[in-house]
């Protein structure tokens, strides 16, 4: 009788636990996993789904870093286009940021060592003025071609392209790509720099490395 008893309370209890919490956590688990497989993952973030850009063949962009997915409504090579040009720009800007503090035009009334206060210490004028040259460098050297619709309307355009290469660094074929990646990187560094040290510049109300100095005093 006992063992008939022992019998049965081994058959509920197995049948309960078949049910329980953990067993089906595990199944959950075994089956999530199955239906979360990716067919085509992301190389920089393997948990998602590659993004059109990581088969792009543009530099750098193989890596499938676009977590946001802008890559499937921007035309990779107008949003290349871009991050090329602000890279130059912030590479440059990041630069004379850093020079603004030290030298300026000799007897220029106008010079402070703070570069925030510089740009205020241009007239409106000024300012307007090179906001025009600006957009007509921008006309010119894209055949008024600037929207993402017609920008690469000439398969053969390559992003950031624009034919300035006066030392001749792009006709060796065995560095262009080291070096592409190399404008690439840098660009990308300048543009997280620069927007460092101006809001160093914002936070503190001094220069660069005059506020570095009280930084780390």
């Amino acid at each position: 009788k006992i063992t008939k008893e022992g019998d049965m309370l081994a058959v509920v209890l197995a049948s309960s636990l078949a049910f329980s919490p953990a067993t089906l956590a595990r199944h959950q688990v075994s089956r999530c996993g199955i239906d979360m497989a990716i067919s085509n993952p992301s190389k920089a973030m393997p948990f998602l789904t590659a993004p059109p850009c990581q088969s792009s063949s543009l530099a750098g962009a193989e890596t499938g870093f676009d977590p946001l997915y802008l890559s499937e409504f921007l035309d990779i090579k107008w949003a290349r286009e871009a991050e090329l040009k602000h890279g130059r720009i912030c590479m440059l800007a990041a630069t004379g940021y850093m020079v603004q503090e030290f030298v300026s035009i000799p007897k220029y009334p106008g010079y402070t060592p703070n570069p925030v206060e510089a740009l205020s210490s241009v007239p409106a004028e000024g300012l307007l003025q090179i906001l025009l040259f600006i957009s007509w460098l921008e006309f010119q050297i894209n055949d008024g071609k600037f929207t993402m619709m017609d920008m690469f309307e000439d398969p053969a355009r390559v992003p950031g392209d624009l034919g300035f290469d006066p030392l001749k660094f792009g006709e060796n074929p065995e560095t262009r790509a080291r070096l592409e990646m190399a404008e690439l990187k840098n660009g990308r560094l300048a543009m997280l720099a620069f927007s460092g040290m101006i809001h160093q510049t914002f936070v503190t109300g001094k220069p660069l490395f005059a506020s570095l100095k009280d930084i780390f005093s």
